[in-house]
């Protein structure tokens, strides 16, 4: 049976969701609290990576002990403003207890099902809809300066190989035919096969276009104030200038859904990753294949003609605020790694800042909290709302159509 659906947010988590409920006959309308032509969003603003590769959650020993060495240093990949974090106290220590071996081992099949999955689902609606959005499958290079860092990706690349995930090292020679353009200072690198990549802006634009053509319903410049509750339904959704009622309402407004969620007694522990990204021509030179450089933390993709860079996880950084030595300091670490890449200078560049929503264990969460009948979340997804957007669309339409997805939900669900 057909219903009406309210999507609170139109990122790239939000308009997937939309995409599959618009396919099965439901009545959407999307409710987002930016300009319709605000790009400005992590949805827009990534590097485009679909990941298989990623299936270590963030709350995991290695994070903790790295992080831990980088964390109050300003310029490192990742950052903690004390002061600003004060009041995330009980976020950061449900990340601890969630940092050990016994969660990695439990949450790796179900976080690499989900990515394998969400890769294959953009396989299949770039071929349904004969749309080019520079979607292609040349897998991911983990590229490690050091013999150390290359020891290190090598051991994951056997934990990957015993979940069935296709992996080559790459030496010296290899790389050389890869990528015939580049010069490395690399030890070595290992490819992941499985992984893909695509222009996030192409495909953000197309897909928005795509769902106003099958009669999906925008209301932008809509920020939600207040929801009406009765007996444990949502009864209306306001906003500063209407009132929304709907069958079923989806939250997956970012790293803003957990105050949203708060409002209607829903916990959902998130915190703002801030990241940025950059967009660098490279008129030398092309590069082949996208890469994470491994010691730097820094993923690089072919787009736009030149390469995008993007990197950074600052705890709870203020949007709006550009951080520029971190930005100089994302540039020295690129140079470092690719001999090729001459720096521009900063004032040179667009540079990209945003707000990703991190959950505590590494998750997302995705399904229906217990204390509300008629809301569905989605959120948490950290840096992989982009690889993962399609198949929580798919899942999220399947519980409104009251089918159990074939996945680890209880692992995913907003009340763990």
């Amino acid at each position: 049976m057909a219903k009406k659906i309210l999507i609170v947010g139109a990122g790239t988590i939000g308009l997937h969701c939309a995409y599959y409920l618009i396919r099965n006959g439901h009545e959407v309308e999307v409710i987002d609290a930016v300009a319709e032509n605000d790009h400005s969003g992590c949805s827009y603003g990534n590097c485009g990576l679909i990941v298989p590769s990623h299936f270590i959650p963030i709350a995991s020993p290695a994070m903790l002990k790295s992080g831990f060495t980088m964390l109050f240093d300003t310029k490192s990949p990742v950052h903690l403003p004390l002061l600003a974090n004060v009041k995330n106290t009980p976020w950061f220590l449900k990340f601890m207890a969630s940092a050990n071996s016994g969660h990695v081992n439990r949450v790796m099949p179900a976080l690499l099902q989900l990515n394998v999955e969400s890769r294959q689902l953009y396989a299949d609606i770039v071929e349904e809809q004969a749309v080019d959005v520079g979607f292609e499958k040349k897998g991911l290079l983990m590229m490690a300066s050091t013999q150390k860092g290359l020891e290190e990706e090598l051991e994951l690349a056997r934990i990957a190989n015993r979940l069935g995930i296709l992996t080559r090292e790459i030496d010296d020679s290899a790389l050389r035919k890869m990528e015939p353009d580049v010069q490395f200072n690399a030890e070595g690198a290992v490819l992941y096969e499985s992984d893909g990549h695509l222009n996030p802006q192409k495909y953000m634009l197309w897909l928005k276009t795509y769902l106003l053509k099958q009669g999906v319903v925008f209301h932008h410049n809509s920020k939600v104030c207040k929801f009406d509750l009765f007996k444990g339904k949502i009864t209306g959704v306001h906003t500063r200038e209407a009132m929304f009622t709907a069958d079923e309402i989806v939250l997956a407004a970012g790293v803003f859904s957990s105050a949203l969620a708060k409002m209607i007694g829903v916990n959902l522990p998130l915190i703002a990753g801030k990241g940025y990204s950059m967009d660098v021509p490279t008129p030398k030179w092309n590069l082949n294949t996208p890469l994470i450089l491994s010691e730097a933390k820094i993923a690089v993709t072919p787009m736009n003609g030149g390469i995008r860079l993007g990197s950074g996880m600052e705890f709870n950084g203020k949007p709006g605020q550009v951080r520029h030595k971190r930005v100089q300091a994302m540039l020295n670490r690129t140079a470092g790694a690719i001999q090729s890449f001459e720096q521009p200078g900063i004032e040179e560049l667009n540079i990209w800042e945003g707000l990703r929503p991190v959950s505590y264990d590494g998750l997302p969460y995705i399904g229906r909290p217990r204390n509300i009948q008629n809301l569905i979340v989605a959120a948490g997804h950290a840096m992989m709302g982009m690889s993962l957007a399609p198949v929580t669309g798919k899942i999220v339409s399947e519980l409104i159509e009251g089918q159990k997805p074939e996945f680890a939900m209880e692992l995913l669900h907003p009340n763990r």
